[in-house]
Order: C-alpha cells, then sequence, then structure tokens
C-alpha cells in the first residue's frame, strides 16, 4: 500500500511541474467546440504564457446550433 501511495504521490508532484499551461473549460457533460466541430476540454498558452480569448465555444457545438 505505502507503494502505491508514493508511486500516485510522486504522479502528482511530477504533473504539477509541467512545462505549458494549461486551462481547463467546458466539462465532460457539457464541453466546448472548436469552428471545426471537434470537442476541446483543453485552452493551452501561447509562448508569451497568456490564454487570450479561447476559439472555443459552446455555439460551435452541432448539438448546439439551431436546427432549420
Amino acid at each position: 500500500m505505502k507503494k502505491v501511495i508514493l508511486t500516485l504521490g510522486t504522479v502528482l508532484l511530477l504533473a504539477g511541474c509541467s512545462d505549458g499551461r494549461f486551462e481547463p473549460f467546458g466539462g465532460f457533460l457539457d464541453p466546448v467546440c472548436m469552428p471545426d466541430g471537434s470537442v476541446a476540454f483543453y485552452q493551452e498558452a501561447d509562448a508569451n504564457g497568456q490564454l487570450g480569448e479561447p476559439r472555443a465555444k459552446k455555439e460551435n457545438c452541432s448539438w448546439n446550433k439551431a436546427k432549420k
């Protein structure tokens, strides 16, 4: 049991040391979509570390579009 806890703790510690900055948005049951309709779960920062305006929006998802 101690090995499992040590392993999980190490994984969590290393995950906190990642180089990139990702911000979660949307959700598994209420996702946001890119303009091409693909589902996005994270927004990645640019080279300056800024997130900016996300391109993924709920309106881009095919199930949120108005029926004609």
